[in-house]
């Protein structure tokens, strides 16, 4: 797995009973191998990593150099509009490293034709040809998931290693592949911002609707590095670009729509900034491939920062365990990223009655208790 992510480690717990599996931090050029009993003690990368585990490292020369089938699960954390650059560049430094017969399998998602570039870097970096000394496969990870949205092969419908590991081609081609995703990418976006700009003129115009959504911003925050990938795949003016484009627009304004509603709040109340505290309650995954939550929950906290000193990022399990974290001589907002943390929230709440506090579920109708 050349990337320490959550999506790699998990990838890894479902192959190690069938191979010998080795994670890589390409941060710090170091691999390390997993075992099956190692991965039953430590089920979840992010609290491994908290715990600062004394691990047996390899060089990654060694690792990679005798890899039959190479997983790229890369740590995207460059800013938003660099992160398509910052994935070229990782898989640019991991050809580095293959040779003759490997399996190179790519599991970060790309826009149609996307996967065409990686293949022409690819083979301009090894010498290697794509489907004769060279394997390329395409599965694409949804967010924190293990199993391939879509699987193929570029250049041989052979996939040999990949079957022994149990993975099954599900599609005609690479091509095909790369727009059956998109287009499950866009009907899930779209649908997302819908939601947000109809629930949006609701609030403006003081009505509710009656099929209020229960989505919440966690979930619509999980598709932006693909929508990224997919405007940028087509040329301009391409009705494909233009649909990745505008639900993108739509999806960056509900951070301005989280942050005026709780201005509003503040006005409302009659808060001061000097007697508030806002905890964006997200309970963020920091090793999954992708950066983009962890960037708008920032962006969030630093617009709130404009009203109120006192904002922090803070996860439901911090909310419940620490009673340190409400203030009590303050107005507590809880502003709540995702189902799981909506209900933290409910808890720590129902918890404190006698703190001032009020919970703002982000979702599309952005409700307050």
């Amino acid at each position: 797995m050349y990337g320490l992510t959550s999506e790699g480690y998990r990838l890894a717990a479902e192959l190690v009973d069938k191979a010998q599996v080795t994670i890589v931090d390409e941060t710090l050029q170091m691999a390390m191998e997993l075992d099956p009993a190692f991965l039953r003690r430590n089920p979840k990368l992010d609290a491994l990593m908290a715990g600062e585990p004394l691990l047996s490292l390899k060089p990654l020369g060694q690792v990679l150099g005798d890899a039959q089938v190479i997983f790229f699960t890369p740590k995207l954390r460059r800013p938003s509009d660099e992160s398509l650059i910052e994935a070229n560049s990782k898989l640019r430094d991991l050809s580095k490293y293959l040779s003759k017969g490997v399996t190179l399998a790519n599991v970060l998602p790309t826009g149609p034709g996307g996967n065409s570039e990686n293949i022409m870097l690819v083979e301009k970096q090894t010498g290697l040809k794509v489907g004769s000394t060279l394997t390329y496969a395409y599965m694409p990870l949804k967010p924190r998931d293990t199993k391939p949205a879509v699987v193929s092969t570029a250049g041989s419908p052979e996939m040999g290693q990949l079957h022994a590991l149990g993975f099954t081609e599900n599609s005609q081609n690479v091509f095909s592949a790369e727009l059956e995703y998109a287009a499950a990418v866009l009907e899930v976006a779209i649908a997302s911002v819908t939601e947000i700009e109809l629930a949006r003129r609701a609030r403006e115009a003081k009505v509710s609707l009656q099929k209020a959504s229960d989505v919440y911003i966690d979930d619509f925050t999980k598709y932006l590095y693909e929508l990224k990938a997919i405007q940028a795949s087509e040329e301009t003016g391409e009705s494909i670009s233009y649909l990745a484009g505008a639900t993108l627009k739509g999806l960056e304004n509900y951070v301005r729509y989280v942050v005026d509603e709780t201005r509003e709040l503040l006005k409302e109340k009659e808060l001061k900034a000097s007697r508030t505290k806002i905890d964006l309650v997200w309970s963020l995954d920091r090793y999954e491939m992708r950066g983009e939550r962890q960037q708008v929950a920032a962006s969030i906290q630093q617009r709130l920062r404009d009203y109120v000193t006192d904002v922090n990022i803070i996860s439901g399990s911090e909310l419940k365990g620490g009673s340190d974290v409400v203030d009590p001589l303050k107005h507590n907002v809880l502003i709540a990223c995702s189902r799981e943390d909506q209900e933290a929230a409910k808890q720590v709440k129902k918890g404190h009655r006698n703190i001032e506090m009020t919970l703002v579920s982000a979702t599309p109708a952005l409700k307050r208790e």
